[in-house]
């Protein structure tokens, strides 16, 4: 979706357009779902994070204003990544639920879920890289989760973690050296 359809979906949010909000959920929800996904390595707790994701996205969208082009997706993933977060706090500890990708359990037969855990089970070394980020602090999680694995630029990530982009570019070097050596001690 280009920027001003994106802009213009925004608006329509705004002036209480149901089926607008229901074109958003359609394109943001495979997004954060994978997001989530790839943090939790469940898909219940995923699909939970996700469902918080979109009803904080609902609530709070009054407060939302337009400033880039960018600013609405890391508005979004600002809320994805906060919701995640209180998810591990509330673990008291990162946890890895899944040994085996055959322990997927699929209650809902769309195409992203699909999608989604084709690509996990065609990526051995992320159980790997999940544990060896579990030891990190959240801010290093999330940048290498937002860069590395969800592609996002720096500038967008500093938006969605309320940073300096200096900062998360020296968070993302430091990040990518810890998880480094805490992968080559295994």
């Amino acid at each position: 979706m280009k920027n001003e359809e994106l802009k213009n979906l925004v608006g329509r949010i705004k002036n209480r357009d149901n089926q607008a909000f229901a074109d958003l959920f359609d394109l943001y929800y495979p997004k954060i779902l994978n997001y989530s996904l790839r943090s939790t390595m469940d898909m219940e707790h995923a699909k939970d994070i996700t469902s918080n994701t979109f009803i904080k996205i609902l609530d709070n969208f009054d407060r939302f204003e337009w400033k880039d082009d960018s600013s609405f997706n890391a508005w979004i993933y600002r809320i994805a990544t906060n919701e995640i977060n209180q998810f591990f706090r509330k673990q008291n500890r990162y946890k890895l639920i899944i040994d085996e990708v055959d322990e997927f359990i699929i209650s809902d037969d769309s195409q992203a879920i699909r999608e989604i855990n084709s690509k996990i089970a065609k990526d051995e070394y992320l159980n790997l890289l999940n544990k060896a980020l579990s030891k990190l602090n959240t801010d290093f999680q999330s940048i290498i989760r937002l860069h590395y694995i969800e592609e996002l630029p720096y500038e967008e990530i500093a938006k969605i973690l309320n940073k300096n982009e200096s900062t998360i570019r020296v968070y993302s070097k430091r990040a990518k050296e810890k998880l480094k050596e805490i992968i080559s001690n295994g």
